[in-house]
């Protein structure tokens, strides 16, 4: 096999990994640090010795870390987060105080919380789901389905509402979309408005196939990926630790591992590309898979971005690793992969800009907005 092959295979494999562990049964608990045999994790508290192994996890795992001058700067704030657990007196102070160590990284994939409260989040999810009324008396409003649309015809405008990356039973997207600009043809509509202000992410697959619609697939520029083997990641897939040796001993222990791009297939079709206008609407409630939608349609000068800055960051750590501290019993995941996006000038911005800032506060007036300035005049 070669050596490329080799690397490929292992990082298919370990695909698996978040989904399995969303049993927090099966969280690995951190066992392998060097540091458990030290004096000064023998001799710490409960808290003190989760938080070395803490920082030793993340240093070992986190992609943004894998420089040797980073994980310096890392290691520089254990003093005095030891000295701040010395004093600690519960599981929720102590997860607070690693938070607020990890807060320079801009991710929102590692993070940390105790069972309490990830039960008490669960709980509160469920209720905040029974008591939301969906309002359906604007168009903006948000709508009781994954994806809906609807086609204006005196504002020769198609309105599609996007509110997660997920197929509906009984109705794929991949058809869904077929039926919708078929439809969008026939009426011969100027105006596609994607309205993402209430999708939180899912699978990215849906996104790909929308932009498929959009541009041609062969002249995208997509993002691209990079992992970092880590000893945790070893923990869910034994083989990765193979993998991870033979990176570092080819002398790439300070590299992340750019992972191939996907290739279209030898029989793939084009659909037929939408000419029209396309507007997008982006919320705070963006994020995920949904901003990686609108990051590539920014990057590949698709259409045009309204409503407000993001809370997501178009380059951005991802694909999570779960795991429990021994000694506390503190949940956590990490990030194992950065993608970064086809803007390299901008690779490195935290939030991104609509092209036009409007409030989504007001449907009646966002959609007034949309047609004054998009619809068939």
């Amino acid at each position: 096999m070669k050596k490329h092959s080799f690397y490929l295979f292992l990082i298919l494999v370990a695909g698996w990994q978040w989904s399995m562990a969303q049993d927090v049964s099966k969280f690995k608990i951190l066992s392998d640090s060097a540091y458990q045999s030290s004096n000064e994790y023998l001799s710490g508290n409960k808290y003190q010795k989760d938080a070395i192994l803490f920082m030793d996890m993340v240093a070992d795992t986190h992609p943004y870390y894998i420089k040797a001058d980073r994980r310096a700067e890392w290691f520089a704030q254990k003093e005095a987060l030891l000295e701040q657990c010395g004093s600690v007196q519960s599981d929720e102070d102590f997860v607070d105080a690693l938070i607020a160590v990890l807060g320079p990284l801009h991710d929102k994939h590692t993070d940390l919380t105790t069972m309490k409260s990830l039960q008490e989040k669960k709980a509160a999810k469920n209720e905040e789901t029974e008591a939301e009324v969906v309002d359906t008396e604007h168009v903006m409003s948000r709508h009781d389905a994954f994806y809906d649309y609807s086609i204006l015809q005196p504002e020769s405008i198609c309105y599609l509402q996007f509110n997660q990356c997920m197929n509906m039973e009984g109705n794929p997207f991949e058809g869904f979309l077929d039926e919708m600009f078929t439809k969008m043809n026939e009426a011969q509509i100027k105006t596609l408005v994607v309205d993402v202000q209430y999708n939180g992410g899912g699978s990215s697959r849906l996104c790909d196939e929308l932009l498929q619609h959009l541009y041609p697939v062969e002249k995208l520029e997509d993002y691209t990926t990079y992992l970092r083997f880590s000893n945790l990641m070893a923990a869910y897939n034994p083989r990765i630790a193979a993998a991870k040796a033979r990176w570092e001993n080819d002398g790439h222990a300070d590299e992340l591992y750019q992972m191939p791009s996907s290739r279209i297939p030898d029989d793939y079709q084009q659909p037929a590309l939408y000419e029209g206008n396309v507007v997008f609407v982006m919320g705070p409630k963006t994020y995920s898979s949904a901003g990686i939608l609108l990051t590539l349609a920014r990057d590949n000068h698709i259409g045009t971005i309204i409503g407000t800055t993001s809370t997501f960051s178009p380059s951005h750590y991802g694909e999570v690793l779960p795991y429990r501290l021994p000694n506390t019993g503190v949940l956590g995941s990490i990030s194992c992969k950065f993608f970064s996006r086809p803007d390299a000038a901008t690779v490195d911005d935290t939030c991104m800009e609509p092209d036009c800032v409007i409030g989504l506060e007001n449907k009646e007036l966002a959609w007034q907005f949309i047609i004054d300035n998009y619809g068939n005049h």
